[in-house]
């Protein structure tokens, strides 16, 4: 019996890792596609290239993926909204404070989600999820310190904080958009009509002249922002099939270790231009100690 499950189990680690590795990695792409691309650019690009790599692959399955656009549910279009919100808001967050900034402040969004389902669909808190909020709340703190005392414009650094926060808040929209229309419809066509909607939300913020400019680094890095989705999330999906959730829950929460790791080496080896993000020690501690929060918080036992 363990020969079987075995395989499995390993499978379910290599793909819940190559989630974490994909989110880690990609508030480092987004800084590489910004020295090419603006903030709508980049934003807009994902979601059609997501839009029609997702169409192309539900057509070759057999599926019909335009019904769902002949009468969209006007909580997948509240939801593809929500997610273009936040796709453009991270993308400006990263622009104006950088990676290891965004992809910290970012998890305050699992935090949000548990408290969704608390006040949306009576879930109960566990005093190990208070516990992990207010440690969350510390390490945040400390980040925030560390930050604020290394940066030349702290105006913009609160204002790329507040970005950041409000994207978490509207991603948590567009899952309990998903949560509700789950019932009726499959993901991948509430994904096809998210990146529909989406796509229509973002095409006035273009710079089409910016498709001839670019250079070869700011392309292969915008290219690679656009199939993040699809690559992580499908990951994701198949990770499911062979490990519980909770375990995955705290695999994928390692994403921002990964992306302050590679904000403290790349830089230094020049890579594709990287410039340091400021953050010392304490702002180090600090996000590690937000990561432990978290996972204390989206972890969930098994039912016995």
């Amino acid at each position: 019996m363990k020969k079987t499950i075995r395989p499995h189990f390993f499978r379910g680690i290599l793909l819940s890792v190559a989630t974490a590795l994909l989110w880690g990695v990609l508030p480092i792409i987004l800084k590489i596609s910004l020295q090419g691309f603006t903030i709508g650019t980049i934003a807009w690009f994902r979601f059609a290239l997501a839009f029609l790599l997702l169409g192309i692959i539900l057509f070759f399955n057999g599926e019909k993926p335009f019904s769902i656009l002949r009468k969209p549910p006007w909580m997948g279009v509240f939801g593809g909204l929500c997610l273009a919100a936040n796709y453009y808001w991270v993308t400006l967050g990263v622009d104006i404070s950088g990676p290891s900034n965004m992809a910290v402040l970012i998890q305050t969004a699992s935090v949000f989600l548990v408290l969704a389902g608390v006040f949306i669909f009576r879930e109960r808190l566990i005093i190990r999820q208070v516990i992990g909020m207010l440690i969350t709340a510390v390490g945040l703190t400390l980040f925030f310190f560390d930050q604020k005392n290394r940066v030349i414009v702290s105006g913009e650094y609160y204002f790329a904080d507040f970005l950041i926060i409000m994207a978490a808040v509207v991603w948590v929209g567009y899952m309990v958009s998903q949560k509700f229309l789950s019932r009726d419809h499959g993901a991948q066509s509430l994904n096809f009509l998210v990146y529909a909607i989406a796509t229509l939300a973002l095409v006035g913020t273009v710079d089409w002249a910016e498709f001839g400019s670019a250079g070869f680094n700011a392309w292969l890095a915008l290219v690679f922002c656009a199939i993040n989705t699809l690559l992580a999330y499908g990951a994701l999906a198949e990770a499911v099939k062979y490990l519980p959730l909770a375990l995955i829950s705290v695999i994928i929460s390692l994403n921002p270790l990964i992306t302050l790791i590679g904000m403290k080496f790349l830089p230094a080896m020049g890579f594709a231009g990287l410039q340091p993000d400021p953050v010392g020690l304490i702002g180090y501690w600090g996000g590690g100690i937000a990561v432990a929060g978290v996972i204390l918080v989206v972890y969930k036992t098994a039912p016995r």
